[in-house]
Order: structure tokens, then sequence, then C-alpha cells
């Protein structure tokens, strides 16, 4: 009967004026951001390569026998190149596209605008 006496006891949540907010560090953003993630590596036509390589490999490796997919793998490579041009030219002029993922410039660029600490001058 005891051990279910202790089952039952619940904590209480604790009250919040008894627990006092401490700031360990200040709460604000810096004004910049370091842009050492957005040094990722991308793959770019992963599945058409795929579909190639299994054509060329049942071909022995004869490109005249696999035209169809060649061309399917060209052709998704050109349009990879021309968005990341457009992406790289995009971010070199500092235009900030609304709802889209910014990178480290344009997010310095928005952070300059609207500083939150007094620069180090």
């Amino acid at each position: 009967m005891r051990t279910t006496s202790t089952l039952l006891k619940v904590r209480l949540p604790q009250l919040e004026s008894k627990v006092p907010f401490q700031e360990i560090l200040p709460l604000r953003l810096k004004n910049q951001v370091s842009g050492k993630t957005d040094k990722g590596s991308d793959v770019a036509c992963l599945q058409e390569m795929a579909i190639m390589f299994s054509c060329l490999k049942a071909n022995d490796f004869n490109e005249d026998l696999c035209p169809k997919e060649v061309s399917t793998f060209k052709r998704c490579y050109k349009v990879y190149l021309d968005k990341k041009a457009t992406k790289k030219e995009t971010s070199s002029k500092g235009i900030v596209v609304p709802g889209k993922d910014l990178n480290y410039k344009q997010l310095n660029k928005v952070l300059k605008q609207f500083p939150t600490q007094p620069s180090k001058s």
C-alpha cells in the first residue's frame, strides 16, 4: 500500500516568480553572420547521371547507343549551370529576393540596415 501512495504523488509545476530569468548571453542578434555553411557541396542531375551510366554499362560504354540518355544529362547539366550563374549574379549584386532563402551576403546586407549592437570602429 505504501508504494501506491508514492506513485500517486505528482510533482506540481514551479511558479515563474520563484525561478527568476538569468540572462547568460545578450538577447540580441550579431550585426553579421559568417558564410561558412554556404560552402556546401551540391550534386546536380544525379538521377540523369545514373540512368546514363546504366545505359552505357549495358552497351559496353558505347555512347552512340545511348543518345537519348546522354542528351538528357547534358540538358539537365546546362540548366543547372544556368541556374547557378543567375544565383551567383543576384548574390553578387546584393539583390534580396523576398520569400527565398538568403545567402550570407544578402543576410549581412539586411542586418546592416537594422543594427542591434554599436559598431566597434
